[in-house]
C-alpha cells in the first residue's frame, strides 16, 4: 500500500466521516480523558504511521495541540500536511531515529504493525516504551483473526492477523504491559465474517491481480453509516471488553 496513492487518497477523502474511523478515534479520545488529567492542550501525542493524518486531525479539534506524526509513505505525508499537520519520515523499523531524544505523553499506532516480523514489532514496542514520559500510554490497534482475512488485507499490504496471545508476548518482550485490550467490532462480526468469506470464495475462483483490489476503505452513504456506527457505539457501552472482532485495541503502559 506504501506506494499506492489511490488508497491513501480514499483514505483521506473518508477518514473523518467513515463510521469506523470515527469509532477508532473516539475510543482514543476516550482512553486519554480517562487517563490524564492534565489539559489536552498540554499533552504531547505521537502519531506512529500515522497514515493521511485523520486521527491527529480530531485530536487538534478536541483541543490537543503538541501533535505530531511519522509515516513511511511520502503520500501520506503529502495528504497530512494538506491537513495543516506536523508529519514527517519515520520507520516503524528505526522508531529511535524520529527526533532521537524527543519523548511523548501518549503515542498512538493503528493498524501498521502488520508490516513488521515479530522481532520487529517486539523492537518497535521496545523503542515506543523508550519515548514514553513517566505515565504515558501507547495505544495500538491492530488487524484481528485470520478469519477475518479478505481483499482489503491484500489491497492494503497485510499478510497476517493478530490475537491478542501474540501481543500478550509482544508487550512482555518488550517491558510494557497492557492495561486494556477489547476486540471490536464485536456486533458486527457476523456481517464482516460473510463479506470477507465470500471475497475469500471469488479470490480463489478468479486470483486477481492484488494491485487490482481495493480496500474496505469506502463510504455506505449516511443512513448506513450511521447505523453501523450505531451499532459499534452502543456495543462499547454494552460490552466493553468484547471477546471477538476483525479488529484489536489495546492501551498499554511501561
Amino acid at each position: 500500500m506504501i506506494e499506492n496513492r489511490l488508497e491513501y487518497q480514499r483514505m483521506y477523502d473518508v477518514e473523518r466521516k467513515l463510521w469506523w474511523y470515527q469509532v477508532l478515534h473516539r475510543k482514543v479520545l476516550r482512553h486519554l480523558q480517562k487517563h490524564f488529567q492534565q489539559e489536552a492542550s498540554r499533552l504531547k501525542v505521537l502519531d506512529a504511521a500515522c497514515g493521511t493524518g485523520g486521527l491527529l486531525s480530531f485530536l487538534r479539534e478536541k483541543g490537543f495541540q503538541q501533535l505530531t506524526g511519522f509515516d513511511y509513505s511520502q503520500h501520506a505525508i503529502d495528504f497530512s500536511r494538506e491537513r495543516q499537520l506536523d508529519v514527517h519520515f519515520g520507520d516503524l523499523r528505526a522508531v529511535e531515529d524520529f527526533r532521537p531524544g524527543e519523548t511523548y505523553d501518549v503515542i498512538c499506532c493503528n493498524d501498521a504493525l502488520y508490516f513488521l516480523t515479530d522481532e520487529e514489532i517486539i523492537r518497535a514496542l521496545g523503542a515506543f516504551k523508550e519515548r514514553l514520559n513517566p505515565g504515558g500510554l501507547l495505544l495500538i490497534n491492530i488487524h484481528a483473526f485470520e478469519t477475518f482475512a479478505g481483499t482489503h488485507d491484500l489491497a492494503v499490504g497485510s499478510s497476517r492477523r493478530f490475537r491478542f496471545e501474540d501481543f500478550r508476548r509482544y508487550s512482555q518482550a518488550a517491558g510494557l504491559t497492557v492495561r486494556y485490550r477489547t476486540y471490536w467490532p464485536f456486533g458486527l462480526s457476523v456481517p464482516i465474517w460473510a463479506v470477507r468469506q465470500w471475497q475469500r470464495y471469488q479470490l480463489r475462483r478468479h486470483a486477481p491481480d492484488p494491485a487490482q483490489l481495493d480496500s474496505d476503505v469506502s463510504y455506505p452513504g449516511d443512513v448506513l453509516n450511521a447505523l453501523l456506527k450505531g451499532i459499534t457505539r452502543a456495543e462499547e457501552i454494552l460490552l466493553p471488553r468484547a471477546p471477538f472482532g476483525s479488529s484489536l485495541f489495546m492501551v498499554l503502559r511501561k
